[in-house]
């Protein structure tokens, strides 16, 4: 490699275009410093959240471009953006694991710096969330233009695959979101009880309850009645999974 391609031609501090592209000199700035740290734990539970916080950002994002692909009739691309934004989700939930690693008692330390600091605030969390609504409808509202009920186009997925696809994706997703819940569910049981309040005063037992709600129940209550019509057109009856 010659001096001129490592001389950094992008604006920035960094001594690389690589360094100031990625604004590493902020980005590896953003943690407490080891000398406030309150416990060295610390660091992996700070840059685990931003990490996870950053996915779901990028998650967020994709998945609104989608809820335009989709408004737009573009299946296709709203399908590639959807398994991105799933793929994206994939690492917040394994990232759970990683705090799992804190004890107890380490916990307790760091927590005395969180404030009033919750998992229920996060942003990228609550982005996620709050696409949801108009991402399920602009999905809803190309059905009912093809003329379709879920059960038809489940039926029909071959004639109709593009949008099955997007189904099946928004499903993975709503899949998701309830795995991360209930990994987050798990990890507040596991580090502070089942039986107390969390960091905002928010029992853990409303953890529990928000599993109850997925964003698309549509989609899960038509396997129901995929079920039923199998079991009535099926001479046998059977109306298990092969």
């Amino acid at each position: 490699m010659t001096d001129d391609m490592r001389t950094p031609i992008l604006p920035g501090k960094g001594a690389s275009d690589y360094e100031r592209y990625l604004r590493t000199d902020e980005l590896l700035e953003l943690q407490k410093p080891a000398e406030e740290m309150l416990h060295p734990d610390e660091l992996t539970f700070q840059v685990t959240h931003q990490a996870s916080e950053l996915l779901m950002k990028g998650a967020a994002w994709e998945l609104d471009r989608a809820r335009h692909c989709i408004l737009e009739g573009d299946y296709k691309n709203a399908a590639r953006l959807l398994r991105r934004a799933n793929k994206m989700l994939v690492h917040p939930l394994r990232m759970l694991a990683l705090l799992e690693t804190i004890t107890p008692y380490e916990y307790h330390v760091i927590r005395a710096g969180l404030g009033h600091g919750s998992g229920l605030d996060s942003p990228g969390f609550l982005a996620l969330l709050h696409i949801a609504p108009r991402l399920g409808e602009a999905f809803f509202e190309q059905v009912k233009k093809a003329g379709l009920t879920l059960e038809n186009l489940y039926r029909r997925h071959r004639e109709f695959f593009e949008l099955h696809e997007i189904a099946e994706e928004l499903l993975d997703y709503d899949e998701n979101i309830q795995l991360f819940r209930y990994g987050h569910l798990k990890l507040a049981q596991r580090i502070i009880g089942g039986g107390v309040v969390g960091t905002m005063g928010t029992p853990v037992e409303v953890l529990k309850q928000r599993m109850e709600f997925p964003l698309y129940r549509a989609l899960w209550d038509v396997r129901n009645e995929i079920t039923t019509h199998v079991n009535a057109e099926n001479a046998t009856g059977h109306g298990g999974v092969y």
